[in-house]
């Protein structure tokens, strides 16, 4: 056998020659070796046969393009056998077919390549440079690599691939086409640790079609080495983004219902745009459920779904007592879409028979806690460099607990913002124009027509349903003319307000059983009514400067304000808008003929008053070097009152007075009082036209107050380090902490005699005391009644491949735990056990 050695010894770097230098030198030693071009042809033949070339002689090649190889320490050429042979580091390239080991060998003969890893020096049970081949996006390891460039077949022995997500690992691994191949005695896992992997799905047949689906025979789930379960074959998807296929049901056992087999199901990835899933759930002892959903997309312009349940529970025998029978369903719909940038269609929309069909299907707390089911769609159009503006919208308020609805359709909402109708469009912004250039115009429109139904119980305890339909409309126009002054700025203002009506009531007296009988009557009938007034306010900025710890300035602004405001007495009799009837103790009562419609009816009474407001912002600025300063916030204190002129007692309103601070970025403290001037009488229980300050001695009672105080934080907790190496087995840590306190207080005393208070403290907390561990806790706490308020405990625990998610009410009506421990790969979460409590027991 004739060989060639050619090997390079290397010291500082490696050096790689590529194929076309290799072939040089093969047949420039191949034609030495046989002495080709050391003889000389004494025959002078004009035979042309000898110029022509024998192409039955020629090499076929199954190859196609131009091989590339390296290797660091030896590359051998057997020209006998035609078998290429390369040492330690060796790379073989062929079109998109890259392989890396520590032998390769390749047989131009059979087109066949041949490669495996290297006994370790120091380990002789391990091998080190096994296998590494990428082809496309494909990607095989294993101990022993074969493939053959005629068929593009290859095994890998002890082999590993990756998967979409995860991976997989095989006593061989057979290439058959670039579309199929096959894994004997193979394994599935996402988990880290490729050695003793954590779990693992176990099979010994596995075909693998890559980008479609994975099929296995006899498959396995083992975890930490102990086979959990088993089904006798299973088809997996394996492809990028959605893909139909069967939705994997849940096992387990409810105390009420009994054995289960839940969410098992169907999904349709019908194209890029819709898919759809069905589920069903059966339970021993007599009860089905059907949940469905429809989904559907077009990027950048529509998304939304369609999801519906339906649950059948018949629990019990007919001749039973306690037999209980219930069917409820769930429907709703989500839509969001942008027909263009300046329209758009939204809407959420719910519709359920009750509450207990949340309290049958569902152990979500949030959802348990609902007390309405809320619907809303809406349509919004606005015009470009306009000030118009137009909103269609549906509403529904379905009360679980009573049935009680409420819907609202059509709801028509057109705007006309703020605008100048007679102001030149080239005028600057800080220029003085004609007075007419300053009025500007508002206008809001709304159009509605509501429904409701209730449920009204009489004093039999009987139960009527009590159903009506209210359809309005009201037209809202602002006039303001506010000309420009450089210290003050001054407001005029007209507020005109129009209703329309189809219906208006009439109320009688009837003194044989002193009832009030109420009729309605049919007609359109239209309300006007009007409010005028004018504001004044200014600022006032004084400066004080310390120059003390850093502070370089703080500053007061005063912003005082008084509006005077003008609305008649629409109740009087000439404009019509009120009735009245006299009750059995002859006292005349006055009622709005329009009180039952959906925008009211005109203000009762007339209003002729002024309002005193005050405001107080108190701001420091710090100086934290030659050329930063910081400016904050340190007290926000507002005030304010009004006098009515046209009351006939008690003409001035509560006190009202508000502040906010912050201190030092870490607590936010805020309150406010509100302060009556006049003395309460116990003999009518009412407040008397007599002041306090002249009565008492005292200028107020405090009728309300409230304070809140909260701060939020965030810390670590950690080991302490030195610059001095410490010892190998010394612990160091770092904690995270973050969370939030609040506390509340109100006081609410209208009445001396009576006083309604209000107490509590709630706060949350997480921190995690390892990178895997992460815990929350919250907690409300009534310091008057000495009870603790849905309290709420979680644990997450990482579990490298898996996760354990622990979620605990201790007390309150739907108290109870729910443990879950799942694989993390988001493909896979369908595979876990799960422990849960709710109002029915362990389920």
């Amino acid at each position: 056998m004739k060989q060639v050695i050619i090997s390079y010894t290397l010291e500082k770097e490696n050096t790689s020659k590529k194929f076309f230098i290799y072939i040089f030198l093969y047949y420039l030693v191949f034609l030495f070796l046989n002495n080709s071009f050391s003889q000389t042809d004494t025959v002078n033949t004009k035979d042309t046969l000898l110029n022509k070339i024998d192409t039955s002689k020629q090499v076929i090649s199954d190859i196609e393009d131009i091989i590339y190889y390296s290797a660091e320490d030896s590359a051998i050429f057997d020209i006998d056998s035609q078998i290429v042979y390369l040492y330690n580091k060796a790379i073989l390239e062929y079109k998109d077919l890259k392989l890396q080991a520590g032998v390769i060998i390749y047989n131009r003969n059979t087109n066949i390549l041949y490669s495996h890893g290297i006994q370790d020096s120091v380990n002789k049970t391990k091998y080190v440079q096994t296998p590494l081949m990428f082809q496309g996006n494909e990607k095989y390891e294993g101990l022993k690599l074969s493939y053959n460039f005629r068929t593009q077949q290859g095994v890998i022995t002890k082999g590993y691939k990756e998967a979409e997500v995860g991976y997989y690992i095989g006593e061989k691994i057979k290439r058959v086409t670039p579309e199929v191949y096959f894994i004997k005695d193979g394994l599935y896992t996402t988990a880290v640790d490729k050695e003793d992997p954590e779990y693992y799905f176990f099979s010994p047949y596995i075909k693998v079609i890559p980008s479609d689906k994975v099929i296995a025979q006899s498959v396995f789930l083992y975890i930490e080495g102990v086979p959990v379960f088993w089904v006798p074959f299973a088809i997996f998807p394996d492809r990028k983004g959605r893909s139909s296929g069967i939705i994997t049901p849940t096992y387990g056992n409810d105390s009420r219902y009994g054995v289960y087999l839940a969410k098992l199901g169907y999904y349709w990835a019908i194209n890029d745009y819709f898919d759809f899933a069905i589920t069903g759930s059966a339970f021993t002892k007599g009860r089905f459920d059907l949940n469905s959903r429809f989904r559907y997309a077009l990027k950048y312009n529509f998304s939304g779904s369609i999801e519906a349940g339906f649950s059948k529970i018949n629990l019990g025998e007919k001749k039973d007592l306690d037999k209980y029978s219930s069917t409820e369903w769930s429907i709703s719909l989500v839509h969001n879409q942008i027909i263009n940038p300046t329209t758009s269609l939204n809407g959420n929309l719910n519709f359920v028979s009750g509450k207990s069909y949340y309290d049958n299907s569902t152990n979500n707390y949030d959802i348990l806690l609902r007390q309405n089911a809320i619907s809303n769609l809406t349509f919004s159009k606005f015009w470009e460099e306009t000030p118009y503006s137009l909103s269609l919208n549906y509403y529904r308020d379905q009360n679980l607990i009573n049935g009680d609805r409420y819907e609202s359709f059509p709801s028509i909402l057109f705007n006309v913002s703020e605008f100048y109708p007679f102001r030149r469009a080239n005028l600057p912004v800080l220029s003085v124009g004609k007075f007419y250039e300053d009025i500007s115009f508002s206008y809001n429109f709304n159009a509605r027509y509501d429904k409701s139904k209730r449920t009204i119980t009489n004093a039999l305890g009987q139960d009527s349903v009590l159903s009506d339909s209210r359809p309005g409309a009201k037209h809202y126009i602002t006039v303001n003319y506010a000309p420009r002054f450089s210290d003050f700025n001054i407001r005029t203002f007209i507020n005109y307000t129009e209703l329309w009506y189809i219906k208006s009531i009439e109320k009688e007296f009837n003194p044989v059983d002193s009832s009030v009988i109420t009729k309605e009557i049919d007609g359109f009938k239209p309300v006007r009514y009007f409010n005028m007034g004018v504001s004044l306010n200014t600022k006032l900025i004084g400066i004080f400067s310390p120059n003390l710890f850093g502070i370089t300035g703080i500053r007061h602004t005063i912003t005082p304000s008084i509006t005077y405001n003008f609305t008649p007495d629409f109740s009087s009799n000439f404009f019509g808008y009120y009735g009245s009837y006299t009750d059995a103790q002859g006292r005349i009562i006055k009622y709005s003929k329009f009180e039952k419609e959906i925008f009211g009816g005109a203000p009762f009474g007339e209003n002729q008053s002024i309002g005193f407001n005050i405001g107080n912002l108190f701001e420091m600025k710090v100086k934290e070097n030659d050329t930063t300063e910081n400016k904050f916030q340190l007290f926000n204190f507002n005030a304010s009152i009004n006098y009515n002129f046209a009351a006939d007692s008690l003409k001035w309103s509560d006190l009202r007075t508000d502040f906010r601070t912050q201190i030092g970025g870490l607590l936010n403290i805020a309150g406010g009082a509100t302060f009556n001037l006049y003395k309460f009488d116990p003999t009518v229980n009412a407040r008397v036209n007599k002041f306090l300050i002249s009565t008492d001695g005292k200028l107020a009672d405090v009728t309300n107050v409230n304070f809140n105080i909260s701060t939020s934080f965030n810390f670590e907790i950690t080991s302490k380090k030195d610059t001095i190496q410490k010892e190998i087995d010394e612990i160091n840590y770092k904690i995270p902490i973050s969370g939030t306190l609040n506390y509340n207080y109100s006081q609410s005393k209208p009445n001396p005699n009576y006083t309604f208070k209000s107490s509590n403290i709630s706060g949350g907390i997480n921190f995690s005391i390892s990178e895997n561990w992460r815990f929350t806790f919250s907690t409300s706490y009534d310091i008057l009644s000495k009870k603790i308020s849905a309290p709420y405990f979680s644990a997450y625990r990482d579990l490298k491949s898996w996760e354990l998610l622990f979620d605990w009410y201790p007390t309150g009506q739907y108290s109870g735990f729910r443990l879950e421990i799942r694989i993390k790969a988001p493909q896979l979460r369908d595979i876990r056990v799960t422990k849960q409590t709710n109002t029915r027991g362990v389920y």
